[in-house]
């Protein structure tokens, strides 16, 4: 006779016998899944759109020479120390949590009785083996030419194609740049690097370097001296300003998306295994004659659990695969950012690896419960 009762004889008898709530079950895995999958998909689009918006805003770092006083840089006065221009190939080169560096030289001068920051721009740095966009406001400015700040162009009387002379030199206006609305940004006059050097006479220097740290770890729990304490790893010297308005409410927004994705993951996980706890133990309980009869017959215990262990981990198997690519295909139609970006394969991967072990985990409390009763009272009780 036991012959005949094989494991995966026992198995689709089994399935077939509670095929209602096997496919309960299944259902439950496929829905649970799926909302891990879409979760991914809606966390990793939310962070990327934040990171955008936050880049749009602009530099959140201000980087400063040795020595630099920030009260006369804060009444546009930045005749004080300057600083090698090589360094913002050092930031480039290293692991710091920054990864965008513009180097600038800036000058308060007067202009035809009209003051301006000349602002001399090298292009933007971006960390090493890391391909990312351009900031906005990181303007490549071509040599020979300036691009205007609106308050700068409507003082001068500067327009696309005009000429203006700045210490001495003549320079073409490629461009009048939108209002900012803040001082000196409206009033800069943007050159590029190497002209506002040889203007000035500071080849290789720069006295400022904007930077952006916008991939910072989301559990870093003081960013501001976490990210002064990096650059000072890679430059002892030098001053960091963070723009701390800026810079904290993306900090405080990734780490909200992040704690909204966790607890999200903590409902799902805990509404799953809660049904496959509940529906395990009504299914032991309706066997307890059949668990009694096999026990009866000198089945092992450990025989029986592994019926309905393997029953679990085939149809939580099959579901978080199904889940998975319900959720894969769903995603782009729930996500409301302007790109998505979908669940990355290895987070299915783990998802469809992970789901059967946990539905086991979840699983296993009724069964071993309903194993641990003595076969000769249960079968007494249904004789009653």
């Amino acid at each position: 006779m036991h012959r005949n009762l094989t494991l995966p004889r026992m198995i689709g008898r089994e399935i077939q016998r509670s095929k209602w709530s096997t496919l309960l079950c299944f259902c439950i895995v496929v829905l649970a899944t799926s909302l891990l999958a879409i979760m991914i998909a809606v966390g990793r689009s939310s962070v990327d759109a934040t990171r955008v918006q936050m880049k749009d805003m602009g530099f959140n770092l201000l980087i400063t020479p040795p020595g630099a006083d920030m009260a006369q840089y804060q009444a546009l006065n930045f005749d004080g120390p300057d600083m090698p221009e090589s360094y913002v190939d050092q930031l480039a080169a290293s692991t710091v949590l920054a990864q965008h560096f513009v180097g600038k030289y800036q000058k308060t001068i007067q202009v035809e009785g009209k003051t301006i920051v000349l602002t001399g721009l090298r292009p933007e740095e971006s960390q090493a083996n890391a391909f990312r966009k351009p900031m906005p406001t990181a303007y490549d400015v071509p040599p020979g030419k300036v691009l205007a700040g609106a308050a700068a162009a409507k003082a001068l009387d500067l327009a696309p194609g005009s000429q203006v002379t700045l210490l001495g030199k003549p320079f073409e206006v490629a461009d009048v740049i939108e209002p900012k609305g803040a001082i000196p940004e409206d009033i800069r006059v943007f050159a590029h690097l190497g002209d506002v050097q040889a203007l000035l006479g500071v080849s290789g220097r720069v006295n400022a370097i904007d930077a952006l740290a916008c991939m910072c770890p989301v559990d870093t729990k003081d960013i501001l001296n976490a990210l002064e304490q990096s650059i000072r790893a890679v430059l002892p010297d030098v001053g960091v300003q963070p723009y701390r308005d800026i810079l904290l409410a993306r900090h405080e927004q990734r780490g909200m998306l992040y704690r909204l994705q966790l607890a999200t993951v903590a409902i799902v996980i805990a509404g799953a295994a809660t049904a496959i706890w509940g529906l395990t133990y009504l299914n032991v309980r309706n066997r307890r004659t059949e668990i009694g009869v096999f026990r009866a017959l000198g089945i092992p215990g450990g025989r029986i659990a592994g019926l309905f262990i393997a029953k679990i981990a085939l149809y939580s198997l099959a579901g978080g695969l199904a889940g998975c690519v319900l959720g894969y295909f769903l995603a782009p139609s729930i996500v409301v950012t302007e790109r998505v970006l979908l669940p990355d394969i290895g987070s299915l991967a783990l998802i469809a690896v992970a789901t059967p072990l946990v539905a086991v985990l979840f699983g296993l409390p009724p069964i071993v419960a309903g194993l641990l009763q003595d076969p000769v009272d249960v079968l007494r009780e249904a004789a009653a």
